[in-house]
C-alpha cells in the first residue's frame, strides 16, 4: 500500500495504542482502532468511528477530571462549543488576549472561579448524550468536584475504545469517587507545601 504522504510503498499495519495527537491534547491514547504508520515518512494513517461521540467522550472527561484545566484543554472544550476565541471570552467576561495567553501558555495558570466557569459554560451550552443526563443530583455533585479540584495543572491521561465511548459512566457514584479522588489529591499537595524559612513540611 502507497504512502498518501509521500507516495512509498510499504505501510505497516499496528497494534499497539494510537497515540490520538489529532485531538491537540497529549494524553490521549486510542484502543483497537485499525492505523498504519510509513517506515519512510512516518506519517501515520488512521481509521476512526464516530470522531464526534469520542470527542464528546473526551470532553466529558475533561470537564470532570479532579485538576485545574490545561491551555490545550481549555481549547479543546471552546471548540466543541464552536465558539471563536473572542466569543469565548465574551462568555466568560474578559478579553480574547487573556484567554490566547490562557491557551498558549504565556500565561501560567487561571483562577478557580475561571476554571469553573469554562466548565459550567461547557455543560450548560453543549447539547449531547452527557449533558442532557445530568439530573439535579448530578448537578449537585458537579459543583462539589469544581470546587475541589487540584491547584495543580495536569494534562488528562486516557485510553478509549472509540467504538465503546457512553455516557453510561457518569452515575452520580462515579462523579462522588471523582470528587473523594480530589479531595486525596488536595490532601497530599498539603502535605508536601514546604515553608521556606524552616524548610519544615506543613
Amino acid at each position: 500500500m502507497l504512502c498518501n504522504h509521500c507516495g512509498k510503498a510499504g505501510l505497516r499495519n499496528r497494534k499497539k495504542l494510537y497515540h490520538y495527537t489529532e485531538s491537540g491534547l497529549p494524553g490521549i491514547y486510542l484502543m483497537n482502532v485499525p492505523w498504519s504508520e510509513c517506515p519512510a515518512c512516518h506519517a501515520r494513517e488512521v481509521a476512526l468511528p464516530g470522531v464526534g461521540r469520542l470527542h464528546r467522550c473526551i470532553a466529558w472527561r475533561i470537564v470532570t477530571k479532579p485538576s485545574m484545566l490545561t491551555g490545550e484543554e481549555i481549547v479543546f472544550l471552546r471548540k466543541m462549543l464552536r465558539k471563536s476565541q473572542k466569543q469565548m471570552a465574551g462568555l466568560l467576561g474578559l478579553s480574547q488576549v487573556v484567554l490566547n495567553r490562557w491557551e498558549t501558555g504565556a500565561r501560567q495558570g487561571h483562577a478557580m472561579a475561571n476554571d469553573s466557569r469554562i466548565r459550567m459554560i461547557y455543560l450548560t451550552m453543549q447539547q449531547d448524550e452527557y449533558t442532557r443526563r445530568i439530573n439535579r443530583e448530578i448537578w449537585e455533585l458537579l459543583h462539589l468536584l469544581f470546587g475541589k479540584v487540584s491547584r495543580e495543572s495536569a494534562p488528562v491521561t486516557l485510553r478509549i475504545d472509540p467504538a465503546v465511548c457512553s455516557p453510561e459512566g457518569m452515575a452520580s457514584v462515579e462523579i462522588e469517587k471523582m470528587i473523594n479522588g480530589a479531595i486525596a489529591k488536595q490532601k497530599l499537595t498539603a502535605e508536601a507545601v514546604v515553608f521556606p524559612e524552616t524548610g519544615v513540611r506543613s
